[in-house]
């Protein structure tokens, strides 16, 4: 039965009582619904025709709430309907409050289990482990790994896997490592490897998760996919690329996870080529969803390598979109300098009732710095603060410190890092000393220049107060005391693709083998 067919009435008697029915219809109805309608729908019939009193059916019913994402509705007839939930409706419960990024909520939910005196079986701690994932409570985490041992679980692939993700993200490697180490003596299963090879890219250990995924003789869909994601996280994309190439050169079934970093990591490199070549495999390809998640990431490749239009367009098509897909359409226009149509397109995420959130007033603010917008920043500011009771972030100061000094209000910029409820790292008093130097403000440079080089003593730092000072005559004593320092300057990188190659350039480059083809295209001559 489709789900569109259970828009009508249903008599849930009538097909309680049909022949042959072992599970009872309601049941299998509310196995069906995708809607919230429908699964209300059903619940009004279950109270009508006093079915809700059966004990399978209030816990199925709080599964399918669960099952379309209505977490709070789930909550409630947890709470008014079922009088003594078991441990089947307590797992429903507490895996509903996980998926809608509630995990203190299912913490509580396990203590109430524990002191009603019911046994949490192996889903019950795959979930509650979950949840102290994401809090990065490795305390708690390790109380409910001691529960296990204690009640004699063998832990299986699912609660192994839960493990290692629970000491990974609490940055506890050694102790993933030995979960891992000992339930590989009698279990091959990839899913923990899988677990371990996400927690060592998470934590930066790109080579240990290597050495796991090389010596893995079995690899699936979801190990490939955290290497891509690894690479991708650690900056590494043109190896996600060539991972990427490796994976379909190998028939590796595709998931949407392996193409999102894939396009991210496109999007990092201006690997426009490639990007186009997945977004038409994504089309031709009809067991892959376009979902809001995937929409999302070709949106946000396409802005990245410069096609802020036709990104445009792909954001227009998309049935549903979230706040991160907002997110990525302003800050590609913030990023190609169209201030006017940041601000359409906040005013219309507004509208549609999506809620902002702290990455999109980055964006925005960015935009009005880059605009010269002060009164429009100020504004987008004091909405974020009072309106939507976001806490501004070192990142939301530095956009203000920046808008403000481009401006010449430089007394204002230092006043407002003066207010900021933490120490001001490196970017923020940068953003400020690049002010000082535009307006030349040589005194208040030279307090924040003596405030930099203590918190980053890098070359660009010393190149950015040498052009402040030249005119006072300090220039040189600049100069010597980079030398001094034995600082090394970084150089700029580019990328550009050729026939689906990705080549990278340095500032005055003439070691790559073709260097005189390209700068003869250039116009320009090799020093010999």
């Amino acid at each position: 039965m489709a789900a569109a067919s259970l828009s009508g009435p249903v008599n849930i008697l009538e097909l309680q009582n049909g022949r042959g029915n072992k599970i009872p219809s309601s049941v299998l109805l509310l196995q069906m619904c995708r809607q919230n309608k429908e699964v209300k729908q059903l619940h009004s019939q279950l109270i009508i025709s006093g079915l809700i009193l059966r004990p399978p059916n209030a816990a199925r019913l709080l599964e399918s709430y669960v099952g379309v994402s209505e977490t709070d509705d789930a909550f409630l007839l947890f709470k008014s309907s079922i009088q003594s939930p078991d441990t089947f409706a307590y797992n429903v419960m507490i895996r509903g409050l996980i998926l809608s990024k509630r995990p203190k909520g299912s913490l509580l939910l396990y203590e109430q289990l524990l002191s009603e005196g019911l046994v949490p079986d192996s889903h019950t701690y795959t979930f509650v482990l979950k949840a102290c994932s994401h809090l990065k409570a490795i305390l708690q985490g390790k109380q409910v790994h001691a529960q296990i041992i204690k009640t004699g679980i063998g832990p299986n692939t699912h609660v192994c896997s839960s493990l290692i993700s629970m000491y990974s993200y609490a940055g506890s490697m050694e102790s993933a490592r030995q979960v891992l180490d000992e339930y590989y003596k009698d279990n091959n299963d990839i899913c923990p490897l899988n677990s371990m090879i996400t927690g060592y890219m998470n934590e930066g250990l790109v080579e240990k998760a290597k050495e796991i995924f090389d010596t893995m003789e079995n690899k699936d869909t979801a190990t490939w996919s955290a290497m891509l994601s690894g690479y991708t996280k650690n900056g590494m994309h043109d190896v996600a690329l060539v991972t990427f190439q490796k994976m379909m050169s190998y028939r590796v079934p595709l998931n949407e996870s392996s193409l999102v970093c894939t396009l991210s990591a496109c999007g990092e490199l201006g690997a426009l080529d490639q990007g186009r070549w997945i977004h038409t495999y994504i089309i031709n390809k009809r067991e892959i969803v376009m979902s809001v998640n995937l929409g999302t990431a070709l949106v946000d490749m396409y802005a990245k390598c410069g096609c802020i239009e036709f990104s445009y367009q792909l954001f227009k098509n998309m049935p549903q979109r979230d706040v991160v897909t907002w997110g990525v359409i302003i800050s590609g226009f913030a990023t190609h300098g169209q201030a006017k149509k940041c601000f359409q397109l906040f005013d219309e995420m507004i509208e549609s009732g999506v809620k902002p959130n702290g990455v999109i007033f980055v964006a925005i603010l960015s935009a009005c710095s880059h605009a010269g917008q002060v009164g429009q920043g100020c504004r987008y500011f004091d909405q974020m603060v009072h309106q939507f009771g976001i806490r501004p972030s070192i990142e939301h100061f530095g956009c203000m410190v920046d808008l403000l000094g481009r401006a010449g209000r430089l007394a204002e910029a230092e006043q407002l890092i003066l207010s900021m409820p933490e120490e001001p790292n490196s970017i923020v008093l940068g953003a400020l000393l690049n002010a000082c130097r535009i307006h030349n403000d040589v005194e208040r440079g030279r307090y924040l220049f003596k405030r930099l080089i203590n918190l980053e003593p890098s070359l660009d730092r010393y190149k950015l107060a040498a052009s402040l000072f030249a005119n006072n005559g300090e220039g040189y004593e600049i100069r010597k005391l980079v030398k001094d320092e034995d600082l090394v300057a970084r150089c700029g990188l580019s990328n550009i693709q050729v026939d689906g190659v990705v080549h990278e350039f340095m500032v005055s480059d003439i070691a790559n083998n073709r260097s005189r083809d390209i700068y003869e295209a250039l116009g320009g001559l090799v020093d010999q």
